[in-house]
């Protein structure tokens, strides 16, 4: 009897220390757990991206506490803290969190597709920030093909990597691609968003819908202000404003984004004073809300510096150019193309002011990047 109460025994003490080993996978997060979860993702929404780093890793340390290092939980609060890391620009700092986010959920045992999907898709718009379009492509295609298939073709996870996908395509020069992936996007979302839609968008659905719609808009219209069919890209940018400033806060990070694609509109248009107005208050949110260094003040800085070297003021242009090349350089790496971008208008505002020297080394600069085999 002694022998079969140790066995028992030895038995149970073993299949403990396995479910501590494999992360207490069938074990459920605490409740505690689930309102840090939930207060790092509505922060994050909110563009509160420094007290959301804060709540995110509280969270993650209280899975790894309660659930080992391998559990659901983990990769969830791994994904938020890293999607927060890269709004705040900290590249570096996403990355890893990503790539063990996706790690976990791959190798589980019976591994969430709708999960994978969605470390896949954050991944890949991680790469898109880097200039690493190669890296970012596929990534794209596989979570789209897992939420098509789990959801259907008009679920908003579905939009969420069209939109991602028509960015990809636009960033590379293949517009009509891009085109009809935002408008398929832009379609589903304002399908599932209508006024008496019967879809069932959760909390967190619903919140990143507001985000993902002005995204798509910002997307589609900056095509469209390219291509020059400012009738059409208008009223997407105004929209996109008015669908910021109705679910959040004033000075969120987006309505900076959205604000200076209305300016870079107006620009085009020679509407030189109501761009500079759109692109200084862009500015002006970015600096309360960003780290000055951030790429999104890099972007700002340049439109701006854009309007002031139409209106021939070429040496605050070229300060402008400047400092939003050394916030992209320090922050992209030398050769995003987004610096290669930057090094092109500075060598045009150079020459404008017969700094022939300068204008060359800048050009030259620009050259190089451009031909240069894509990132990986």
């Amino acid at each position: 009897m002694k022998n079969l109460f140790a066995s028992i025994l030895w038995s149970a003490l073993l299949l403990g220390g396995l479910a501590v080993a494999q992360g207490n996978k069938g074990v459920a997060p605490s409740d505690e757990w689930k309102a840090l979860n939930q207060e790092a993702t509505n922060l994050f929404f909110e563009g509160k991206f420094e007290a959301g780093v804060v709540a995110a890793r509280k969270a993650l340390e209280m899975a790894e506490r309660e659930r080992g290092p391998n559990h659901p939980s983990v990769a969830a609060s791994l994904n938020r803290l890293a999607e927060i890391h890269r709004a705040l620009g900290q590249f570096a700092a996403a990355e890893p969190l990503y790539m063990r986010s996706l790690a976990i959920r791959e190798g589980a045992r019976n591994p969430e597709r709708p999960a994978i999907a969605q470390s896949l898709n954050n991944l890949a718009q991680l790469y898109m920030a880097q200039g690493r379009h190669a890296a970012a492509e596929p990534l794209l295609k596989r979570a789209l093909t897992i939420r098509e298939t789990a959801h259907g073709p008009e679920h908003p996870d579905v939009a969420t990597t069209l939109t991602g996908l028509a960015d990809l395509n636009r960033d590379q020069g293949r517009i009509a691609e891009a085109e009809a992936l935002y408008k398929r996007s832009l379609a589903i979302r304002e399908k599932i968003m209508a006024p008496g839609s019967h879809a069932a968008l959760t909390g967190n659905q619903a919140a990143s819908s507001v985000n993902q719609l002005a995204n798509t808009l910002l997307g589609l219209a900056s095509i469209y202000r390219e291509q020059g069919r400012f009738e059409e890209a208008e009223p997407l940018f105004k929209r996109a404003i008015a669908v910021v400033d109705e679910s959040r806060d004033r000075d969120h990070p987006l309505m900076a984004r959205a604000l200076s694609g209305l300016g870079g509109l107006q620009l085009r248009r020679g509407e030189y004073e109501s761009a500079e107005v759109m692109f200084k208050r862009s500015i002006e949110i970015l600096d309360t809300t960003l780290d000055r260094d951030h790429p999104r003040m890099a972007a700002a800085l340049q439109g701006l510096g854009d309007v002031y070297s139409a209106q021939e003021k070429y040496a605050v242009a070229e300060a402008l150019l400047k400092r939003a090349l050394q916030i992209r350089v320090a922050a992209l790496g030398e050769q995003h193309p987004d610096v290669a971008t930057t090094l092109t208008k500075l060598s045009a505002v150079y020459a404008k002011q017969n700094k022939l020297a300068e204008a060359k080394q800048s050009s030259d600069r620009a050259a190089a990047i451009k031909s240069a085999p894509p990132r990986k």
